[in-house]
């Protein structure tokens, strides 16, 4: 009866996990037919570049320390872990303090760099902040199983964003100003609500040992910001040419087609929370019958994503015109690159469970700082040569890179039958007609 009950609230916690990150995810999708009515192709580009500049921001506000928290959930007392997160928010603050001096010092630089304006730079950074306290509260929610609280707050946000956003742009008739007004609104918002909620549950507490605290917390978030940002230039490297080679306006269009692709990208991330648990069960058991399995399996994925990406492609190409703005139609023949691209971000976790389950997560940061550093030249290049489609093309070329880098890896860590085909399938249908 244990086991079933423990059971039940897994899957549970599962679907509550998976429905409010494809929610969330969906939500500017949503946005789209009428912010790419209402903005310009520049507006929106900016829109896009000031949400890059927050996410590297991410990476440096706080050195990613709100990830030792969730581990120390299971190690310290709550009165010290209580004084672990003080430790933790007192990082955040130095550490922001830090980078608007930066940024302050260094604006009219980056503004040239980023398309974004000096003074929302510093905007940016000052929310890298509250999203920060953000995260350390949905690490506790999820790491002691509350699910519930985890998927409202997290949808919470991003309806307060897209709601604010509306209000902003089609009320007070901003342009891009609210759009990035409406994140600014939902992230202060649910930070301030995170550190209420820590200080209620008295899980926030001034620190006895700071010091051996703070070393502690550093050495596990510093090392994942090469990682963090390897993940980020993948995915923004394209922004960030574009506006300095082509104009912010060319960004505008590039990202809608980017937000078309992020459909299949939250397939893959529902995929990856559902996948992950089930992977780690089954390669427990190291018996050749259950690594072909497995195998069988994960080639089954692989072409579940490619078909998936070959129907989406379809579908978005005759509802294109119908869901944005005429502005932005340019985009609708760079969409195919980022479906197929995400398409192979869902095959890459199809495979990164493995890195995971030995905890050799370095071969994980190779794949992708590598992968990382060779979309910078592709992209570039392409984008000399073809323009905004090279750019576009040099994005799918860098994910089928890092997906064969990371599975060329896997047998370094966890040897598989790869090149098993026919026993691979045949144990899958076997199993099948066991059932």
């Amino acid at each position: 009866m244990i086991a079933i009950n423990l059971r039940s609230k897994l899957v549970g916690n599962a679907a509550i996990y998976l429905g409010a990150n494809i929610l969330n995810a969906a939500i500017p999708f949503f946005l789209l037919p009428i912010l790419t009515r209402v903005l310009t192709p520049s507006d929106y580009g900016t829109v896009a570049m000031f949400g890059i500049v927050l996410g590297v921001l991410g990476a440096f506000t706080g050195l990613s320390v709100h990830g030792a928290v969730s581990i120390r959930y299971f190690q310290l007392g709550k009165e010290q872990l209580a004084q672990y997160i003080g430790t933790c928010i007192g990082i955040v603050v130095v550490s922001t303090l830090a980078l608007i001096i930066l940024i302050a010092t260094f604006g009219s630089l980056l503004e040239g760099v980023t398309g974004v304006p000096a003074n929302w730079l510093l905007v940016a950074v000052v929310l890298s902040g509250f999203q920060f306290l953000g995260n350390i509260q949905l690490s506790l929610w999820q790491v002691s199983g509350q699910a519930k609280k985890y998927g409202i707050f997290q949808v919470a946000q991003g309806m307060f964003n897209g709601g604010f956003s509306l209000i902003f742009i089609l009320i007070m008739r901003l342009a891009w100003q609210g759009r990035v007004l409406g994140q600014a609104v939902s992230i202060i918002a649910l930070g301030v609500v995170a550190l209420w909620w820590l200080l209620k549950n008295k899980l926030l507490r001034i620190p006895q040992d700071w010091r051996n605290q703070c070393l502690d917390a550093l050495n596990f978030g510093v090392p994942l910001i090469p990682h963090v940002i390897g993940g980020i230039i993948i995915l923004t490297i394209g922004q960030f040419l574009i506006t300095n080679m082509l104009g912010v306006a060319k960004t505008g269009i590039y990202v809608v087609a980017v937000q078309f692709g992020a459909i299949i990208g939250i397939l893959s991330d529902a995929f990856v929370k559902s996948y992950g648990p089930w992977l780690y069960e089954k390669i427990k058991d190291e018996s050749i019958a259950s690594r072909l399995f497995v195998v069988g399996i994960t080639y089954y994925v692989f072409l579940l994503f490619l078909v998936l990406a070959a129907v989406a492609s379809l579908v978005i190409f005759l509802i294109f015109p119908f869901v944005v703005g005429k502005n932005f139609l340019p985009a609708k023949f760079l969409t195919i690159f980022f479906i197929f691209g995400n398409a192979f971000v869902g095959m890459y976790y199809a495979i990164a469970g493995f890195f995971f389950f030995t905890s050799k997560t370095k071969f994980v940061s190779i794949a992708t700082i590598t992968s990382g550093i060779t979309s910078i030249f592709l992209m570039w290049i392409l984008g000399i040569n073809m323009g905004i489609e090279g750019v576009a093309l040099g994005f799918l070329l860098s994910q089928i890179l890092r997906f064969l880098l990371a599975w060329a890896l896997t047998s370094l860590v966890y040897p598989m039958p790869w090149f098993k085909f026919r026993l691979a399938f045949d144990a899958v249908s076997f199993s099948r007609s066991k059932k």
